[in-house]
Order: C-alpha cells, then structure tokens, then sequence
C-alpha cells in the first residue's frame, strides 16, 4: 500500500471510529508499519487540513460538539483533577481542552476531548504533569454544555466545590 492510500484509508478508519480516538500504536497494527509512520501520516494529513485531532487517547476526526461552547476558569491542586473531571462529566459536560498562562510562552492548550469516565480515567492514568501544574493550578476549559442555563448551574457547583476560581 502506498503512503497516499494509507493516509486516505487512515482518514476513512477515524471517520468509521469518530466516537472514540484511535492510538497511534493501534492505527500502525492495523496497517502493519510503524507508529512513527502513522504519526508522520498524521502530520501530513493535518497538513492538508484534514482536522484531525491528538487526545491523551488517541486520534479522532473533528466531530464538533454542537452544544454552544463556554470558558470556565478554575483552580485545584494536581489531585483534584479527576473531582472537577467529574463533576463536569456527571453533569453532562464536554470537556474540550485546557489552557494556562505561561510567563514565557503564552497560552498554552491542550485537547482533552474529555465526555466519560473512560475519558477521565485514561488522562489520569497518562504517565505526566498537567499543564495547570505549570500556573499553580489555575487553568481554563473550554466545555459544551447545553445552553446559558446550564452553564450558570455548572458555575455554581464548581463554586460550591471549591473548584472555579475567582481573583480577589
């Protein structure tokens, strides 16, 4: 198989997988090459526009949530990650990425594409820090929730719960 039909067949795989991400170690079994080869194939697909996405589980094609999307700002130590992680999930909140504000390098954000348990429990057990340990756990998600209405409740219970911050 050629290099054009792998990437045009890696792209047909994620859009037939589009609700769960695909690794690439997985991706490389199914074509029998290396992962380095599928990672390469993935920048090249990006590159052409294809929107395809890195999670801490793997890739997914772009299926964006159509729920209006919000800015949370919260703040908690390393170990309180999977508590505010499911809070959001139990309340019916994507989760779609992170971002903190490095003193040199701007913002910074990473995708989480966070809707599950499974979700939840795969970034914890990622051998690493998180981005927020870089700003003393203040951080920012941007999450899909159902309306405005809804965004007011998640704001109060992250508020209840000690978890959104707000600046003195």
């Amino acid at each position: 198989m050629t290099g054009e039909k792998r990437r045009i067949s890696i792209v047909e795989l994620l859009m037939q997988e589009h609700k769960r991400p695909l690794s690439a170690q997985y991706i490389a079994n199914i074509f029998k090459v290396s992962r380095q080869i599928i990672v390469g194939d993935i920048a090249l697909l990006r590159a052409q526009g294809v929107s395809i996405q890195a999670t801490p589980r793997g890739y997914i094609i772009n299926q964006t949530d159509k729920r209006p999307h919000y800015i949370i700002p919260v703040a908690h130590h390393n170990e309180d990650t999977r508590r505010e992680l499911s809070l959001l999930v139990d309340n019916d909140v994507s989760v779609i990425d992170v971002t903190v504000e490095h003193p040199i390098y701007g913002e910074i954000t990473g995708q989480l594409n966070i809707n599950t348990h499974e979700d939840i429990e795969a970034f914890i057990s990622k051998n690493g820090t998180p981005l927020s340990s870089l700003t003393d756990g203040i951080h920012i998600h941007t999450i899909a929730c159902n309306d405005d209405a809804h965004y007011q409740f998640i704001l109060k219970l992250l508020r209840k719960h000690n978890l959104l911050y707000e600046s003195n």
